[in-house]
């Protein structure tokens, strides 16, 4: 399932299975998925999320659960809940529908954002999921004319190189 995720994603579902494991959890729910994404502390989602004033300390009071280091270093691997599954599922079909060749971290948070618990949590913070789809949708632009405007740059150095 995971073959499309990039490194940063990837990373973000090892730290929400930390978080569950320190928690004392049992499965990986949304809520840490959440989490992981943050406590990742870099990729497009956390940006959106910063840039929203949600920060790591504040999801982990709204989740009610504190993540004990000497906990996280257990080895013991906390499967996905259900939920869980299927929220990375439509990550990737987020990630197709864009036309996106990996699944990125900005794709498992537009997913997140469709469950009632994330959008419970968030909107606790004060902030509305559909704000936050704004911001992924803001920043993939951003990214998207950002890269095409340096591919036109290279094509154009590239012309001029060849006509010398």
């Amino acid at each position: 399932m995971f073959e499309r995720f990039t490194r940063n994603a990837i990373q973000a579902i090892v730290l929400a299975q930390d978080e569950g494991r320190g928690s004392g959890q049992t499965l990986v729910g949304v809520e840490e998925l959440l989490i992981g994404l943050l406590a990742l502390g870099e990729g497009l989602a956390c940006e959106v999320l910063n840039s929203r004033n949600i920060t790591l300390a504040a999801l982990r009071t709204r989740h009610s659960r504190q993540v004990n280091a000497e906990d996280c270093a257990s080895t013991a691997e906390v499967p996905l809940a259900a939920q869980a599954e299927e929220v990375l599922r439509q990550a990737s079909l987020e990630a197709a529908d864009l036309l996106n060749e990996s699944t990125g971290t900005e794709h498992i948070l537009l997913s997140l954002l469709k469950a009632d618990e994330v959008k419970r949590m968030v909107e606790q913070l004060g902030v509305g999921a559909d704000d936050l789809r704004t911001g992924v949708w803001q920043a993939l632009l951003t990214l998207r004319l950002s890269t095409c405007n340096e591919r036109k740059e290279q094509a154009l150095i590239h012309g001029q190189i060849g006509r010398l």
